[in-house]
C-alpha cells in the first residue's frame, strides 16, 4: 500500500482480529511482571538524562548508550544535537523492552495467561482487570538472530493463531531486519545482492532509506533528512535507488552509495516510484492512501497513474479516465504495467479491478482478478507488488484481518488471469508490501500493530498536551476510542477481542470493564451522564440504533436505517445519520420526530458533535477522498442550515472533531504537517468562527506509535476531565524472505 499521513499509515492498521474472548488488562509498571523489566520508581514524565534513563531501566549508563547504539533503543536527541543532551519516554522504552525481551527469550504461553472468556450467549458481561502477572505479551518466538523457520511460523505473531492448512515444507522464511521498531518497503537489487528498506532504525523516529547484504545484517543509512522516506525502488542496474518522500514532498533518486538526492516529482502524494526493467522509465501514482478513498463514498478525480523518465522530464498520464489508478507494476518484458484501478464513478466501486495499460498508453485490459479472487475466498483489496518472470504477480491482500502474501498467473500478452491464485505464506501476522527477486525469492514486510486508547493530560490555560501520553487499554485486540462521559468517568470504546466489533464500556479510575453488545456493532455514542450507549448495530445490511443501559440489561431500538453521532447535553436528543451522501438529523428520544440540521448534495457529514451548551454542531465532511473539511452550524432552527452559513473551521484537512469542555475550541486531528496530528483551532466564543492559527497540541511522527487512518482503526478522539483521549497504533515490523 502506498504511504499515508501518519506512517504507518501505509496504511497497515487494521482490526486485529481473536479467536478466543479476552478481556483487557491495565497497564501495570514492566516491573511487576519481569523482574528485569524497567523500574516502576520514575514518575510517568520525560526521561531527560542518560542517568534517568539508565535509572529507569535498572541498568548503568554504559549498558543504555550501547542499547541505543545497537538496538535501536529509542533515545531522542535535542535540536541542538550535543553529545548527552538525549531524553527518552517512559512508554516507548516499555514497549521496546517487551520486544527485546521477547527476542532473547524463547516464549511459551502457558494456561495462566489465558484470559477468562466472556460468557457465550450472554449479551451483557463484567470483568475486573486481570492481575498483573497475566499481562499479554506482544509477541512470541522471535529469535534475536537470522533465524530459518518452516512458512507456518510468521514473523511478529502476536496473535492467537488459527487453524491453517500446512505450507510446503520445502519452503522456508529467513528473517533479514530484526529490530525492535519498524523496517517496512523492501526492494531487491537486480542481482539479488542488496535489500533496501524504510526503517526507524536510525534513532530519529523518521523512516530512512537503508540498504544491508541481502542476506546479511550490515545496514548502512542512504538518506537522513528530516521526516519520513519509504519505498525504495532499485534502478536495474543497481547504482541509484528511488523513493517517495513524505505526504507532499514528492519522489527522490539518490546513489546507493548516499549523497544529495536528485527531486525526480514534486507532486503532492506521489507514491510507490519503481524503475523499468531496462531502467529508462519510473512509474509512479498520486493521491490518497488506499483506505482512505476505497470504499463506499462520493468518488472525485483523486488518484492517478504516471509513468516519467528516470532522467528527468515531463510525466505522462497512463489511463487518465480512470478516477482511480494506483500501484503501479512492471511485466517482465517492461512493455505493460498492472495496476489497481476503478473505472467509473460508481460509489459502490464494482469496476475496482487489476487492469494492464502499455507503457505507451492505450485501452486498459481488465484483467478479472478481483473476480477470480473472491470467487476463491479471498477477502480484502488485493495490492499487486511484483511481477515475476513466471508470470505470476506477487500481492498481499489488504483486509481487516490477518493478512498474507499471494500470487496469481498474469498473462502479459491477454492481460487476463491464467491460473487459479497460491497462498505463500500462512498465519495470523499482517503481511504487507511483497516483491518479488529474478531468482523468485519472495520478501515481505511482516507487522505487528496494536491499536489501543491513550491520553494525554491537557495544560489548563493553553489546552495543549503538558505531560507524558499514558496508555488506557492495553489488550492484543484492537481497542477503538468512541467517547467519554462528560466527567471523564466511563469511556465507550469498540473492540474486536471476541473475534467481532463489540462495544465495551470502562470505569477510568478501577479499569472495570463490561462488555454492552452481543452481535457486532459498528459505531456507538455514550450519553453526557454516562449512562446509556447508543449502539449502531447491523440488521440484514442494514444499520440500527439500539439504546444501551451502560450497567447491563435489555436495550430497546431506536430507529432503522440509520447511526448514531452524539447525544444533546440534556440526553433528550440523538443527532443520527442516514442516507447516501450521510446527512444529519436531530431526533428526540421519546417522541421520535426527525428534524434535518445539515445535507450536502455531494458530501459526507459525519462524526457530529453537540458543543457543550447544546447550541453549536461540528462535523467534517468528505469533500473527495483526498479531502476533509470541518464546519459548525447553529441547532436553533427547524429548517437545516443552508451550506452557504456553515461556519468553516479547517478547510486544508480536518477529521474526528470535538469541542473543548467549555466550548472555546475545537480539537480534531489534520495532517498538514504531513502526519495525522492532534491539533487545536481557538474560536470566538460568540460565533464560533476560528480565531488565530491552529496550534499543534501533540505530534505522531514517529513510526512507532501513530494516529491510525485506515479501514477499522480509524483514530478518535474526546476531550474530558483535563485529558484529551485518542485512538493510537503502536507498531512494530521486520522484513522476511521466503525461499522458493
Amino acid at each position: 500500500m502506498g504511504s499515508g499521513s501518519c506512517r504507518l499509515m501505509r496504511p497497515i492498521a487494521a482490526a486485529l482480529r481473536l479467536e478466543s474472548r479476552r478481556v483487557t488488562t491495565p497497564n501495570p509498571s514492566p516491573a511487576l511482571t519481569d523482574p528485569l523489566a524497567p523500574s516502576s520508581s520514575q514518575p510517568g514524565g520525560r526521561l531527560d538524562s542518560w542517568k534517568e534513563i539508565a535509572r529507569y531501566l535498572s541498568r548503568d549508563e554504559s549498558t543504555v548508550q550501547r542499547w541505543e547504539k545497537r538496538e535501536s533503543m529509542p533515545v531522542h536527541r535535542h535540536q541542538h544535537d550535543k553529545r548527552g543532551s538525549v531524553y527518552a519516554y517512559p512508554a516507548e522504552l516499555d514497549t521496546w523492552w517487551q520486544g527485546r525481551r521477547q527476542q532473547l527469550e524463547p516464549q511459551t504461553v502457558s494456561s495462566e495467561e489465558t484470559a477468562p472468556e466472556v460468557p457465550s450467549g450472554v449479551p451483557s458481561a463484567d470483568f475486573a482487570p486481570e492481575p498483573a502477572n497475566r499481562r499479554r505479551r506482544w509477541w512470541v518466538g522471535i529469535a534475536a538472530s537470522l533465524v530459518v523457520l518452516p512458512a507456518t511460523f510468521l514473523a511478529l505473531t502476536w496473535l492467537p493463531r488459527r487453524s491453517e492448512p500446512a505450507a510446503d515444507p520445502s519452503r522456508a522464511l529467513l528473517r533479514l531486519t530484526s529490530t525492535s521498531g519498524v523496517n517496512i518497503d523492501p526492494a531487491l537489487s537486480a542481482d539479488g545482492s542488496l535489500l533496501a528498506y524504510a526503517s526507524d532504525r536510525g534513532g530519529s523516529g523518521d523512516l530512512d532509506i537503508w540498504v544491508q547484504p541481502t542476506r546479511e545484517e550490515r545496514p548502512s543509512r542512504v538518506t537522513s533528512t528530516s521526516g519520513d522516506e519509504l519505498e525504495p525502488s532499485f534502478s536495474p542496474d543497481g547504482s541509484s535507488i528511488a523513493f517517495s518522500r513524505g505526504e507532499g514532498a514528492g519522489l527522490y533518486i539518490v546513489a546507493v552509495a548516499g549523497g544529495e538526492p536528485r527531486l525526480l516529482v514534486s507532486a503532492v502524494s506521489a507514491r510507490t516510484p519503481r524503475f523499468s526493467p531496462d531502467g529508462r522509465w519510473v512509474t509512479y501514482w498520486t493521491g490518497p492512501p488506499v483506505w482512505v478513498s476505497i470504499g463506499a463514498m462520493t468518488v472525485t478525480r483523486s488518484t492517478g497513474l504516471f509513468v516519467i523518465p528516470a532522467s528527468g522530464g515531463p510525466s505522462r498520464a497512463l489511463a487518465p479516465e480512470f478516477p482511480h489508478a494506483r500501484f503501479g507494476t512492471w511485466s517482465p518484458d517492461g512493455e505493460k504495467i498492472l495496476f489497481l484501478g476503478v473505472r467509473d464513478r460508481d460509489p459502490n466501486q464494482s469496476s475496482l479491478d487489476w487492469y494492464l495499460v502499455g507503457v505507451n498508453g492505450g485501452e486498459p485490459i481488465r484483467t478479472g482478478a478481483l473476480e477470480v479472487l473472491r470467487t476463491g475466498g479471498l477477502k480484502g483489496v488485493p495490492i499487486p507488488g511484483g511481477w515475476s518472470r513466471d508470470g505470476s504477480v506477487i500481492f498481499a491482500n489488504y483486509d481487516e484481518g490477518a493478512s498474507n502474501v499471494w500470487q496469481v498467473p498474469i498473462s502479459p500478452d491477454t492481460g487476463r488471469v491464467a491460473g487459479e491464485p497460491a497462498r505463500l505464506t500462512f498465519g495470523t501476522a499482517i503481511e504487507r508490501s511483497p516483491t518479488v527477486n529474478a531468482s523468485g525469492h519472495v520478501f515481505f514486510t511482516s507487522v505487528a500493530e496494536n491499536v489501543d486508547v491513550w491520553r494525554l493530560p491537557l495544560d489548563v490555560n493553553t489546552g495543549l498536551a503538558k505531560g507524558a501520553i499514558e496508555r488506557v487499554t492495553d489488550n492484543a485486540a484492537s481497542d477503538r476510542l468512541i467517547n467519554m462521559s462528560d466527567d471523564g468517568g466511563t469511556m465507550a470504546f469498540l473492540s474486536s477481542r471476541t473475534g467481532q466489533d463489540q462495544i465495551w464500556v470502562r470505569d477510568i479510575d478501577t479499569g472495570r470493564e463490561r462488555q454492552l453488545t452481543s452481535a457486532t456493532a459498528r459505531a456507538g455514542r455514550i450519553n453526557r451522564e454516562g449512562s446509556t450507549v447508543a449502539a449502531a448495530r447491523p440488521v440484514s445490511d442494514r444499520p440500527r440504533i439500539d439504546l444501551i443501559p451502560s450497567q447491563g440489561g435489555p436495550g430497546s431500538t431506536l430507529c432503522d436505517d440509520c447511526s448514531p453521532g452524539d447525544w444533546s447535553p440534556d440526553g433528550a436528543r440523538l443527532v443520527v445519520q442516514r442516507g447516501t451522501p450521510t446527512r444529519l438529523l436531530l431526533r428526540d428520544i421519546s417522541s421520535g420526530r426527525e428534524i434535518e440540521l445539515a445535507a450536502h448534495p455531494t458530501w459526507n457529514l459525519l462524526q457530529p458533535r453537540f458543543s457543550p451548551d447544546g447550541r453549536w454542531m461540528v462535523f467534517h465532511t468528505t469533500n473527495s477522498p483526498s479531502l476533509r473539511q470541518i464546519y459548525a452550524v447553529p441547532v436553533v432552527s427547524e429548517e437545516p442550515a443552508p451550506v452557504d452559513a456553515w461556519i468553516p473551521i479547517v478547510r486544508d484537512f480536518g477529521v474526528q472533531p470535538s469541542w473543548s469542555s467549555d466550548g472555546s475550541a475545537i480539537y480534531y486531528f489534520s495532517s498538514r504537517d504531513g502526519a495525522l496530528c492532534a491539533w487545536r483551532q481557538p474560536l470566538d466564543p460568540g460565533t464560533k468562527r476560528p480565531v488565530g492559527s491552529p496550534q499543534a497540541v501533540q505530534h505522531f511522527h514517529q513510526a512507532r506509535l501513530r494516529a491510525p487512518f485506515a479501514a477499522g482503526a480509524q483514530t478518535s478522539n474526546h476531550v474530558a476531565a483535563g485529558y484529551l483521549y485518542v485512538t493510537l497504533a503502536a507498531s512494530a515490523a521486520n522484513i522476511w524472505m521466503l525461499d522458493r
